[in-house]
């Protein structure tokens, strides 16, 4: 159990984008709070205007970049940057529409592709021309391969968490029936409107959803849960997750090759790791094989046990494959 934040900071508000750039990020207060050693936490922006990042970084030496998934922000990636600081400059990003970075209300800023490309326009902003090592949950797997697949001279390898390459994933939903069913909540969610969101207390249900088996489990403690539930709490937030999923995921029945971005078969040719855990229901088992068949030289974990949110479950065998695979490919 992790020990618990000061008073003062858990005064958690929802604030204006604006106004963010000047307020300390409460979960910056609370890793400070909560970190092992000497070495800190900070946070930093790139870009201006609706396309804004807001990100937070650690440590020195090579570059890795952690992207999160929906519904979550940066510090679903707490314990991997505590694990890698001392080696690497380590940054986790709030994705776009999420905690503090901008919140589009137009799709395109959230297409794949333009997220990819300001994916690259963050990472040379960091890092100059250097390659760097990318890691991604969920949403942000997806993303992290697709990048991977689309800048392969950017990166000494790629990781994905829980889920499939962006293209990977749609040619498994317009064909498999089963896979289908299961993501039928992201047709549910391109359906939404921020007044719906609103209406509904969606922020509350979604907290409630992702992060209560979380709470129980005491993967998260107390602090951290009032954490998660401020970066959800405003319903613009919730609107940008699901700007991914309109922006994205086309109805089943009409997804084409044309959508499969960055193509159908464009494959990984960098050394790439995917973790899994057998009690993730998101996806069919079936999406393991056909990534082994189409990246046949990656390393692929499945872990016993470990459900959707394996950043956050507390898997010592997912994150030792994990900090194993950046020490290999970055040093």
């Amino acid at each position: 159990m992790r020990f618990l934040i000061t008073i003062a900071a858990l005064a958690l508000t929802v604030v204006p984008a604006t106004a963010a750039l000047r307020q300390p990020d409460p979960a910056v207060v609370h890793a400070n709070a909560i970190k092992s050693g000497t070495i800190g936490y900070k946070q930093g922006w790139y870009g201006r205007g609706d396309t804004r990042l807001h990100y937070v970084e650690a440590g020195r030496g090579p570059l890795v970049i952690l992207y999160h998934g929906f519904p979550s922000f940066w510090y679903s990636w707490f314990d991997q940057m505590e694990l890698l600081k001392t080696r690497y400059r380590v940054v986790a990003i709030d994705g776009l529409g999420a905690n503090l970075s901008a919140k589009p209300d137009r799709l395109e800023p959230y297409r794949v592709a333009a997220l990819a490309k300001q994916l690259d326009g963050l990472a040379r902003h960091l890092n100059g021309k250097r390659k760097f090592t990318l890691i991604g949950h969920d949403w942000g797997s997806a993303l992290a391969f697709a990048y991977a697949q689309a800048y392969p001279h950017r990166v000494n390898g790629v990781a994905g968490l829980s889920a499939p390459p962006y293209n990977l994933f749609l040619d498994l939903a317009r064909g498999d029936p089963a896979q289908q069913a299961r993501s039928g909540y992201m047709q549910s969610f391109r359906a939404l409107t921020l007044d719906s969101i609103k209406a509904r207390n969606l922020p509350t249900q979604l907290f409630a959803v992702g992060y209560k088996s979380l709470v129980d489990s005491n993967a998260i403690s107390a602090t951290e849960a009032d954490l998660f539930r401020a970066a959800l709490a405003d319903p613009a937030a919730i609107n940008g997750g699901m700007n991914w999923y309109r922006a994205n995921v086309p109805p089943f029945t009409q997804i084409t090759d044309a959508d499969l971005w960055p193509a159908r078969d464009l494959q990984l040719q960098m050394p790439t790791l995917l973790i899994w855990g057998n009690a993730d229901h998101t996806f069919v088992p079936s999406f393991l094989t056909r990534f082994q068949a189409a990246v046949p030289h990656a390393r692929v974990v499945r872990i016993d046990g470990m459900g959707h949110w394996a950043s956050m479950e507390n898997f010592p065998a997912a994150n030792d494959a994990l900090v194993a695979f950046v020490d290999r490919v970055a040093l």
